[in-house]
């Protein structure tokens, strides 16, 4: 980013956080959420975006109980927790990924960074939301990383 820019305000899908988690180290959403622990971006996310993400650490990454107590705890040192008050219908095919838009929308965010290329990322923007994929936010906002 430029010098003298605003932080940017930030949702990560679900599937960006589960992939920086649980797939290798030097992967394009693992970069991303660098940032987010070192300061560098605002990241938002709600309730639901939380437990989902527990949800799948546990099932499909096999994580037990005490580590995702500890994830948990050092998370919350560098994420906005926020309560969506906003409602979106406009996924279909997929009902839960209108609950990442809500976060989006409540967050106020300038970027919503997804892998869900497939449901969420079709139209690029929602209500003013630029919305990139974890390498496409790199190359646009961090190419000295990407």
């Amino acid at each position: 980013m430029s010098p003298g820019s605003k932080t940017l305000r930030v949702v990560l899908d679900t599937n960006v956080l589960f992939s920086a988690m649980a797939l290798p180290k030097n992967s394009p959403p693992t970069h991303v959420f660098n940032l987010v622990r070192a300061g560098k971006i605002r990241f938002f996310v709600s309730p639901f975006i939380l437990n989902e993400l527990e949800k799948n650490l546990g099932q499909k990454a096999g994580w037990d109980n005490e580590r995702l107590q500890v994830f948990r705890k050092k998370l919350r040192n560098f994420i906005e927790i926020i309560e969506t008050t906003s409602r979106v219908d406009v996924i279909k095919k997929a009902q839960a990924d209108n609950r990442i838009l809500e976060c989006a929308l409540d967050a106020k965010a300038d970027v919503l960074v997804t892998g869900n290329m497939k449901d969420i990322r079709p139209s690029g923007r929602y209500q003013g939301i630029e919305i990139l994929t974890p390498r496409e936010f790199l190359n646009k906002y961090f190419p000295e990383i990407a």
